[in-house]
């Protein structure tokens, strides 16, 4: 329920002036922030670290250590505080205050690699990002900032991108196989979401989804490509429990956590459960079935990418009729997107004799024609649920 809901009611001559006052009161509903503030606000906040970042740098050598990470330590906590000030004390500027507490935690990582240029500290990579992680972690609790979880998420998947490329990690994972951990990584964003749905946290609930989703969907999708895995090199201190890991842990989460979504049916909770586990074991069996040559179709199509192209498609087709259960706009877009990028990747890894080519394109275009006629009387149907006033947006 929105303010703008009950100003619409007090025109209608529903309600009264009075009764329009106690209502928003009750609920304390405040008026939305414009998107173009928020907009404006963050590029503003980025345009005067930029500006201060430019000015150091072209005097940096005549600048003295001290004066460098004083200035550095300044600016985070100048945009801490202008943050706080903004948001807490004038309570008038949140969005704005958010983005500068926003750039504040961005400075911390700043501040972090400024300290290790200036003592020539050598160190791992991966651990200057744990610790700006570490230093973050309870930003986005304390401030109860959509924001603040955001980069809390995005600085955790930078150190584990870091982290799993470094041979002397314990969760080390080559160079080829990395996007399948990316993606299992991203289904345990995907539960974490549903759990928080539950939570004093639920407005953290649709970030975690949504990056989980598009991250689980973006990094399974070169598995369609033709020729991009080679099986026949395995690094040697692989670490192989990870990927088993990082799969049940995902799994776990999805299975326990859709319970949480209230939309769905009791049957439609088990089918998404199940079809995000059978992803999870799919995208695991992955690293460990045997590579042959003998296995093509076409050019370079092989088993792998023949049935991943395959699940991609029927996992779609299931996120699309539960988006629509859940009224979710986004599960419908990325859906719909990746089905056609699995489609092109089809394409072109069966792109073979003319004979074969054009039985792909009919049989597709004549598959195209029914699903776009399904999808639009799907699309119909779920914006008329959207306009329902009787059932809250999901997501």
């Amino acid at each position: 329920m929105k303010i703008e809901d009950i100003q619409k009611i007090r025109a209608a001559g529903l309600i009264t002036a009075d009764q329009q006052e106690q209502i928003i009161a009750h609920f304390d509903l405040k008026e939305e922030g414009s998107r173009f503030l928020v907009i404006i606000s963050f590029i503003g906040a980025l345009l005067v670290v930029a500006g201060f970042a430019l000015l150091i740098s072209a005097n940096w050598n005549e600048i003295p250590r001290g004066v460098k990470i004083a200035t550095g330590l300044a600016l985070m906590l100048g945009a801490h505080g202008g943050g706080w000030w903004l948001r807490e004390v004038l309570g008038k500027y949140r969005k704005s205050g958010e983005a500068l507490q926003f750039i504040g935690s961005a400075l911390f990582l700043a501040n972090i690699a400024l300290v290790g240029q200036i003592y020539h500290l050598e160190s791992r990579t991966p651990n200057a990002f744990l610790l700006w992680l570490l230093g973050i972690a309870a930003l986005p609790w304390l401030l109860r900032s959509k924001a603040q979880f955001v980069l809390f998420i995005s600085a955790f998947s930078v150190w584990f991108g870091c982290e799993i490329n470094e041979r002397d990690s314990l969760i080390f994972c080559g160079e080829q196989f990395q996007l399948l951990a990316y993606a299992i990584l991203g289904l345990n964003f995907l539960g974490i979401g549903y759990w928080l749905r539950r939570t004093s946290f639920a407005e953290f609930a649709a970030p975690a989804e949504k990056l989980g989703m598009f991250g689980l969907l973006i990094f399974s999708y070169p598995l369609t490509w033709a020729g991009i895995f080679s099986w026949a090199h395995r690094e040697e201190n692989f670490s192989a429990w990870l990927l088993p890991l990082l799969a049940i842990g995902g799994v776990a989460l999805v299975s326990t956590g859709v319970r949480h979504l209230p939309a769905l049916t009791a049957q439609w909770r088990a089918t998404w459960a199940s079809t995000l586990a059978v992803a999870a074991g799919l995208l695991v069996l992955t690293f460990y079935v045997p590579h042959h040559e003998g296995w093509h179709w076409g050019q370079h199509f092989d088993a792998v990418n023949a049935v991943a192209s395959l699940g991609l498609f029927v996992f779609c087709l299931i996120q699309i009729q539960v988006a629509l259960q859940v009224r979710s706009r986004f599960l419908v877009n990325l859906g719909v997107f990746v089905i056609g990028l699995d489609m092109l990747s089809a394409y072109f890894g069966l792109f073979g004799t003319m004979a074969l080519t054009g039985t792909m394109f009919l049989l597709t275009g004549v598959f195209l024609i029914l699903f776009g006629i399904y999808l639009e009387k799907k699309r119909r149907k779920f914006m008329q649920q959207l306009k329902s006033p009787t059932i809250s947006e999901v997501a």
